[in-house]
C-alpha cells in the first residue's frame, strides 16, 4: 500500500555458468563435459553461451534492481567467476547477488580453499552476509549463502533491518516451507528423489536455532515480509507460505529465462 511509483526487478538464479576449459581437476573433465550439457538450454546453448545474452535481455528491460538470487556459477574456479563477472558488470542497473553453494564450491579443485573462495568472490563483487537493496519505500534483503545455517551476527543485522518498519521482499536461493500447505514440499519432491529441498522442518534443510529464530521472524504475525523469492529447485512455483506472504520460486536461468517482478 501507499508506494508512490512502480518498480520492476529482475531476477536470475540457478544459471550453472561453466567454462568447458577452465580451471579444474583434470581427472573430472567427462564429468565437467556431462555438466555443461545439463546446463544448456532447448537450444542446445550452453549456459556460458546464454549469459551474455540475458545481461542484454535485462538491459534492455531498464529494470530498477537485478538479484542474482544463487548457483550463477556451477562451481568455483576463476575461469567460471570470470566468465560470469565480464557480462555481470555490463548490468546497468543496481545490481544484488546472493551466493549459494554451487558458487562457492571447490569441488572440482585442488587448489583453492574455502578462504581463498571467499577472498576472490569479496573482491569480484559485493558480499556480506545479509545483503540489502534499499528502494527508500521499501527493502529487497537477501540471504547469502543460505544452503548454510544463519550466523549470529547475521540474525542481528536482520534483527536491525526488521526494526526499520519498510516492507520487505526476502530473497534466498532455498525456498522457505509453506505454514499452510504441502504443495512446493511435494513438487519438490516428485523433481528431487523424494528431496524436499527447502528450509523448515522434515526438510533437507534442518534449521538449528540461530535459523530457526530467522524463520520465527519471517512467519510472525507483525512480519514486514510481504514476499519471498526463492530459487534451487530449477522449476517454477507459485506458493503461500502464510495467508499473508506469498513466495516466489523461478526457474532455472540457464534455461534462457528470468525471473520479472512488479512492486506496485
Amino acid at each position: 500500500p501507499d508506494l508512490k511509483k512502480e518498480y520492476k526487478l529482475i531476477l536470475v538464479n540457478d544459471q550453472h555458468i561453466i567454462v568447458p576449459d577452465g580451471d579444474y581437476i583434470s581427472e573430472k573433465s567427462e564429468e565437467i563435459e556431462q555438466r555443461v550439457a545439463m546446463f544448456s538450454n532447448s537450444d542446445g546453448k550452453t549456459s556460458q553461451e546464454t549469459w551474455p545474452e540475458i545481461v542484454d535481455a535485462i538491459n534492455a528491460e531498464n529494470p530498477d534492481g537485478v538479484i542474482l538470487n544463487g548457483d550463477m556459477i556451477d562451481f568455483f574456479s576463476e575461469a567460471n567467476l570470470n566468465c560470469l563477472m565480464t557480462d555481470l558488470k555490463r548490468i546497468k542497473a543496481p545490481v544484488m547477488y546472493n551466493r549459494a553453494d554451487h558458487d562457492l564450491g571447490i569441488w572440482y579443485s585442488d587448489t583453492y580453499t574455502d578462504e581463498d573462495v571467499q577472498q576472490k568472490e569479496k573482491e569480484s563483487w559485493d558480499m556480506e552476509e545479509i545483503m540489502v537493496q534499499d528502494f527508500d519505500e521499501f527493502l529487497v534483503v537477501g540471504i547469502n549463502n543460505n544452503t548454510s545455517q544463519l550466523s549470529e551476527e547475521g540474525l542481528e543485522r536482520l534483527k536491525e533491518l526488521w526494526a526499520e518498519d519498510k516492507p520487505i521482499i526476502l530473497t534466498m536461493h532455498v525456498p522457505l516451507k509453506s505454514q499452510v500447505n504441502d504443495g512446493l514440499s511435494d513438487a519438490s519432491k516428485a523433481v528431487w528423489q523424494d528431496r524436499a529441498l527447502l528450509w523448515g522442518t522434515d526438510c533437507f534443510y534442518s534449521p538449528d536455532e540461530v535459523t530457526q529464530q530467522f524463520l520465527d521472524m519471517v512467519f510472525a504475525e507483525d512480519s514486514p515480509v510481504v514476499a519471498v523469492i526463492g530459487a534451487h529447485l530449477h522449476f517454477a512455483y507459485d506458493d503461500q507460505l502464510t495467508e499473508k506472504i506469498p513466495q516466489y520460486v523461478l526457474d532455472a536461468s540457464f534455461k534462457g529465462t528470468v525471473g520479472v517482478i512488479t512492486v506496485k
